[in-house]
């Protein structure tokens, strides 16, 4: 088995839910941090959060092997009522990703080339997490 590669941070203030992803992730970082995120969604109601930042400025890679998991992450935030994801730090590669991985889903994907670009459309979200300043 190997070892956990890739860190994250998770903050959650109703209705949404903020990740922050550094690093590169192998399959076991990406298992890790789905098993962390479905613990904190148990503390809330599926109606209770309904929209995701997610900041990618930092996240390098992930592995081929860590995509199942990542999909199966994101039919659960699907299946909890999920109505719009934020994704900040998209590079051209990343953008075809993400849109392939929400093609046949009707949650909002809204992408954004860095934190500045983000809080200049949604600035009541400045220092909700330590990453949005």
């Amino acid at each position: 088995m190997f070892s956990v590669h890739g860190q994250w941070q998770i903050d959650i203030i109703p209705p949404t839910v903020f990740v922050n992803l550094v690093g590169a992730f192998n399959s076991e970082g990406v298992a890790a941090l789905v098993q962390e995120a479905r613990k904190r969604w148990q503390d809330y109601q599926p109606s209770q959060l309904h929209c995701a930042v997610v900041n990618l400025s930092e996240f390098e890679m992930t592995t081929a092997d860590s995509i199942a998991a990542l999909k199966a992450y994101c039919k659960d935030m699907e299946l909890r009522g999920y109505r719009q994801i934020d994704y900040i730090g998209i590079d051209a590669l990343t953008r075809k990703f993400i849109c392939e991985l929400w093609a046949d889903s009707d949650i909002k994907v809204q992408l954004y080339l860095d934190v500045a670009a983000y809080l200049s459309q949604h600035p009541s979200y400045r220092g909700v997490a330590s990453w949005l300043d």
